[in-house]
Formats: C-alpha cells, structure tokens, sequence
C-alpha cells in the first residue's frame, strides 16, 4: 500500500460560493479557492470543481491523492441522495463523475458531518472517541464521529438531530413534521419566539433585529427577555442531546453555529442535560464551544479523503 500522501483537498458545495483547500498533514490550509459556485448546470460546476482542484493543488510530492468534497444535502457512499438548495445534484453519483476527470479519488460527504470530522480532528472534538458536533445556523446541522470517522448510517441520515422532536404541539417544520429542533432553535425559530416574548415587555432587543445574533447580543448584556429566549432555547437542545449521550456513549459534545453557540447558551444547555442523563454517562462527556469557523468544512472534506483511503489511526 502507498504511504499516506502530505497534503489531501477539500472542497465545499455552498448554496452560493465554492470554497477549496489544500490541507497538509498537520490540518493547515495551504493554499485556498473561493468563487462564487458554478450552478446552471452539472457540467458547469463539474468544470469549476475540477478547475479549483487544479488551483489549489501541489506539484511533485505535494500534490494531493485524493479530494473530499461537502455538499449541503444527504450523501449515501459516493452519490448525492438529496440537497435541497442544489436540487441539479439530486440522485446523482458525483463523486464518480469527478473522480473521473481528476484520474484521482473523489469522496463526498454531508457537510454538516464534514464539519464534525474538522472538530473532532483539530478543533474542540479532539481527544474524543465519540464527538457530537451540533452547529445552530438558519436550519440544525449536525455529525458524529466515532474514533475519527464519521458515523452516518446505511443512507447518509444520522446526526438529522433537527428534526428531533421536541414540542409534540409545535409549530410546523419543513420536513412536514411539527415541533421540530429547528423550529425552535433555528434563525427563524429564536425570531419567531423573540417577536411574540417583546407583546408588553420592556427589552432592549429592537422589534426590526431580531436575528439570533442580536438576542445572544442583549441576552449576555442581561437583558431579561433575550435570556428567557436563549434558555428556552438551551431547554429545546438539552432533550435530544442528553438521548444522544445515552444512545451513543457521547463523551464529546460540541456546539458551533458562529455568536449563536454562546458560553450563555452552553452553560444552560450543560444545566439542562445533566437533568436528563445518567449521572455517570454525563460526567463522561464534556460540553465545548466550536473551535473552528472559517474553513471547518473544507479541512473536514480533505479529512473525508484521507480517512477513506488510509484510515483514522491518527485522528487523536
């Protein structure tokens, strides 16, 4: 078998910008990609994806053996199952198909998993056999990593911790069920509660901002009402997170999602799990703040291709 090579690529499918990286054996970006993505066609964002592979690649021993790339949708093996923002790439094997034109492999994966992989290997995961990464964004993204590769499932669904039910007489969700995570703790869902929390109160909190950004903003300032929000919303996570715990040994919990994943909203979301988990399996499992924000799912799509081809020995 050939040694692991030095360096290895990632590649993120946003809704909108194609990011990419060539990472190096200790988990630095060493030359990056970013333009805005390709969407009109398959073949036109085939083209961009094998032009940013060529951008950031090395030469001689630094060129890359393989390519990760993360997709904002579900992924089963080498085939996107569904994304929602990118619908030209439903049902279709892309990995193959660009693996096919770089002569290397190509390996997708989820981004919200690639992510995960990120954390558990340079940034608030590492150290942890058993890592539940959960970012708080305009939806509920989520992976887990078992001994440093990603665990989900047979069709690409696990980690779908969003979707977890919380208020059996919630609001609608998206997916067509009702009371989900994220309608309580996704952007719409922190702005839908917000609006109806400020109907005769007083609060500092401006009826025209009320973005997840401005609530953890005026909750940390101690405002009254931004802090009802954050632990309503620390309450929401603290139920299928403690699940978790028991179901998969969690001994790593890592909440990301930019100023919404706060030290206010961690410390409740800890008061809220201890309460709903075995006291033993609650002491093994510690709770931290996202390490990574820029570029956590290009390092984490060029950890996807080294972990395929050479295993996660390494990932501790």
């Amino acid at each position: 078998m050939l040694p692991p090579a030095s360096s290895y690529i990632g590649l993120e499918v946003g809704s909108d910008v194609l990011r990419g990286g060539r990472v190096n054996a200790s988990g630095r970006i060493v030359t990056r990609y970013e333009q805005p993505l390709a969407r009109t066609s398959v073949e036109s964002l085939l083209n961009q994806l094998t032009a940013a592979v060529k951008a950031v690649d090395g030469t001689g021993d630094e060129a890359a053996r393989a390519v990760g790339v993360a997709i904002p949708g579900i992924v089963a093996g080498n085939r996107v199952t569904m994304c929602a923002n990118l619908p030209l790439l439903d049902d279709l094997a892309l990995g193959d198909l660009l693996s096919g034109r770089l002569g290397r492999p190509a390996l997708l994966e989820n981004d919200a998993n690639a992510a995960a992989l990120a954390e558990a290997w340079q940034g608030a995961g590492r150290g942890g056999r058993s890592v539940l990464f959960v970012s708080l964004c305009t939806g509920i993204g989520a992976g887990i990593v078992a001994d440093g590769r990603v665990w989900s499932g047979p069709n690409g669904y696990a980690g779908e911790v969003g979707h977890v039910q919380v208020e059996t007489k919630g609001v609608p969700c998206a997916c067509g069920s009702r009371g989900c995570l994220e309608t309580i703790a996704g952007a719409v869902g922190w702005t839908r509660r917000a609006r109806a929390a400020l109907a005769g109160r007083a609060s500092t909190l401006q009826p025209d901002h009320l973005e997840p950004a401005a609530i953890v903003a005026a909750a940390e300032a101690g405002d009254e009402v931004a802090r009802e929000i954050v632990a309503e919303t620390a309450r929401a996570l603290g139920a299928p997170l403690a699940a978790a715990i028991g179901l998969l040994n969690l001994d790593r919990v890592v909440l990301g999602g930019g100023p919404t994943a706060c030290p206010l909203l961690l410390d409740a979301l800890v008061v809220e799990a201890r309460q709903r988990t075995l006291p033993r399996a609650f002491a093994e499992c510690s709770f931290r703040l996202s390490e990574l924000t820029e570029g956590a799912c290009v390092l984490g799509a060029a950890r996807v291709a080294r972990v395929a081809m050479f295993g996660a020995a390494d990932h501790r």
